[in-house]
């Protein structure tokens, strides 16, 4: 098997190769022990609470703590999105909440095929998280563009591109919920 960017041979079965750091796009790579977290809806556990979002931010203020030293939802990892509409039939207002979390795609993800910079992404090896390293980002947002799931964004002000790391194994957001409305699974 040979490097599509830079023709080398690399060992089947390798998502990165080790001369130029280029991740193939094919999509018989895959991964074992990957993580995420994953929003429950519609169930009542233990606690007897419902597990539904009732858009407190407490997960952003504790991810924009955790990573950046400041509780500020801005700078989450971790976007909650309340839209409101106006459910016609009965004319009362109902919420739909609209979660940004990364789904740390196994395989290729999307966003690590569209980097074309060596080293800038990679894959922690405990959790199998996909991070971005902002030594080797370049801040072109390719990988934003290829996200399906909106769950990378470009900070202006801290100049880097953010996303979900799973805080290393331990995702704050994920202990802190008062409502249990997210999990921390393991999906590969």
């Amino acid at each position: 098997m040979f490097c599509e960017k830079c023709g080398k041979e690399i060992t089947k079965g390798v998502a990165v190769c080790p001369s130029c750091g280029f991740q193939p796009t094919s999509s018989k790579v895959r991964l074992k022990n990957v993580w995420r977290v994953t929003p429950v809806e519609g169930q009542v556990p233990v606690n007897g609470f419902a597990t539904d979002c009732v858009v407190c931010e407490t997960c952003m203020h504790f991810c924009s703590h955790y990573h950046e030293g400041s509780a500020i939802p801005a700078l989450s990892r971790i976007v909650i999105d309340p839209t409101e509409f106006d459910w016609m039939m009965h004319n009362t207002d109902h919420h739909l909440v609209n979660r940004l979390i990364c789904r740390q795609c196994p395989g290729v993800a999307p966003c690590m095929a569209a980097c074309r910079v060596p080293n800038a992404m990679s894959r922690d090896d405990k959790t199998g998280a996909v991070l971005i390293d902002d030594e080797f980002c370049n801040r072109c947002r390719a990988c934003e563009r290829a996200c399906p799931y909106q769950a990378l964004w470009f900070s202006e002000s801290r100049d880097r591109m953010f996303k979900c790391d799973l805080c290393g194994g331990d995702p704050q957001c994920v202990q802190v919920c008062p409502v249990s409305c997210l999990k921390y699974e393991k999906i590969a």
